[in-house]
């Protein structure tokens, strides 16, 4: 209900049209407003009429309330956008691999196993170590001189002896020399996309891996 302050002018005989009543109709529209507001002005009491600045604060008011309406449906129609465009971006990453925050990994059969080190310096003494699940060391690979940010690492099966590790399951560890102590590294393990899912009404993108795994996209380190 909108009441101009100084002014008690009974306005209940003054019927608006368009104006449907009970539940179906429960917001002033612009031209209910304006109507309104000129009945206000006819009848106001001549002893205290409205002043200006009074008038100016309802066409203020009113054209705020305004404002927000026509922000808050191009916010909705932004975000059917955007979500749009998630979906499509996501949906370019089936069959693709992509690095995701993890130390295990699956060797296949003819197949190497992927995955990277996040560096926070450039380095030239970094390690990768690869454990089997009894957690015997089976090969340890040198990374070499990297730069800041991810340095990703290629395993083909063979251990330190020569000879081909069995297909399984493996686990990763990485580090590099911080002056005389040994400093652990986060691995990233490679994992293919095998589908893409949007969640939470279509508000977010989630891939499910090959192996099951399910991530969404913010936890995704790199498109390999």
């Amino acid at each position: 209900m909108i009441t101009m302050p100084g002014n008690e002018a009974d306005f209940s005989r003054f019927a608006l049209p368009d104006v449907q009543q009970g539940a179906e109709r429960n917001q002033l529209g612009q031209e209910e407003f304006l109507q309104l507001m000129i009945t206000q002005l006819q009848n106001q009491d001549p002893m205290k009429p409205m002043e200006d600045g009074e008038f100016i604060a309802q066409m203020a008011q009113f054209s705020t309330v305004e404002e927000i309406g026509t922000m808050s449906r191009s916010l909705e129609t932004l975000a059917e956008s955007l979500t749009a465009s998630m979906a499509l971006q996501a949906s370019t990453m089936v069959g693709r691999s992509v690095l995701v925050e993890g130390d295990t990994g699956l060797l296949s059969e003819g197949q190497t196993m992927n995955g990277g080190v996040e560096l926070p310096a450039p380095i030239n003494n970094g390690v990768v170590r690869i454990y089997d699940v009894s957690g015997q060391l089976v090969r340890e690979m040198p990374l070499g001189s990297q730069g800041q940010g991810v340095a990703t690492f290629e395993w083909d099966g063979t251990q330190s002896d020569g000879s081909a590790a069995d297909p399984g399951t493996y686990f990763v560890q990485a580090a590099f020399m911080n002056g005389e102590a040994e400093e652990a590294l986060p691995t990233f393990m490679a994992s293919r996309v095998s589908s893409v899912t949007l969640t939470a009404g279509g508000s977010s993108a989630q891939i499910t891996t090959e192996d099951g795994q399910k991530v969404g996209l913010s936890q995704i380190k790199a498109i390999m």
